[in-house]
């Protein structure tokens, strides 16, 4: 809409009485739309010629007079009278008069339904406004609410973390190892196994590594560790022999 700069958003809450306004225009512009769109050949187009001069020419014409041009290089051929030329071109030129004079029409009846729409939300601005501001307000203390109680559940959580750390460190660290830049510092990665024990997966994004690990049984094992191959191993006994010449042999 011309009237404003910004469109007017669709979530205005407007009166029934401007809703019907605003369908009214968008019914308005949604004919005009698909008038242009289901006539576009009878509109003028413009286009660069041999001298790379623009030129408007209607493509229904054109056609209209190619065919024209056609049959009567048919008539001439079989020795027919030539078609008539108004036959062919009269009611193509009458779509293009119709379009010529359509078009504004419909423009029209936009522009008309546009200013009816823009003036009646204008008619509505000061209780619309008034009632977005007492909105914006209870929503203001609804966030500052919501954003304290988050900020002391964030400050019981991490008290809790620094405790297990120092739990599952024995004592060597009162906080987690790791501090991250998103928006929970890392404890979005907080997962626990159904026996309550922190996720092997958790412990690896909140570096819970083996250094800092000094009590097994509070952090899940690695459930993809690899598994070694078990073998019985049994040697032979060695026995050392003295022998004659002074030196010693073992014998397998």
């Amino acid at each position: 809409m011309t009237e404003y700069i910004v469109e007017p958003p669709q979530d205005l809450p407007l009166s029934p009485k401007v809703k019907a306004l605003r369908k009214a225009y968008e019914d308005a512009r949604a004919r005009l739309d698909q008038y242009r769109q289901d006539n576009s050949r009878y509109a003028p187009k413009r286009t660069l010629n041999a001298l790379d001069q623009y030129v408007y020419h209607v493509p229904a014409v054109r056609e209209a007079e190619k065919e024209l041009r056609k049959q009567e290089i048919e008539a001439a051929a079989s020795g027919k009278p030539l078609p008539d030329s108004n036959a062919v071109l009269h009611p193509i030129e009458a779509k293009v008069d119709e379009y010529k004079r359509m078009v504004p029409a419909l423009e029209a009846l936009v522009s008309k339904a546009q200013q009816e729409y823009a003036e009646g939300i204008k008619a509505e601005l000061v209780p619309m406004g008034l009632k977005e501001a007492a909105k914006a307000a209870k929503a203001r203390e609804d966030w500052e609410r919501l954003y304290k109680a988050a900020m002391e559940a964030k400050a019981t959580l991490e008290r809790h973390t620094g405790l297990f750390t120092w739990c599952v460190s024995a004592g060597e660290m009162d906080t987690r190892p790791r501090y991250g830049h998103s928006q929970g510092d890392n404890l979005e990665h907080w997962q626990l196994t159904e026996d309550g024990k922190l996720t092997f997966e958790a412990s690896q994004g909140l570096d819970y590594l083996g250094w800092i690990v000094k009590v097994p049984g509070l952090i899940e094992p690695n459930p993809n560790q690899p598994v070694t191959e078990e073998f019985n191993h049994n040697p032979k006994p060695q026995h050392f022999l003295a022998k004659a010449d002074g030196f010693a042999n073992w014998e397998h």
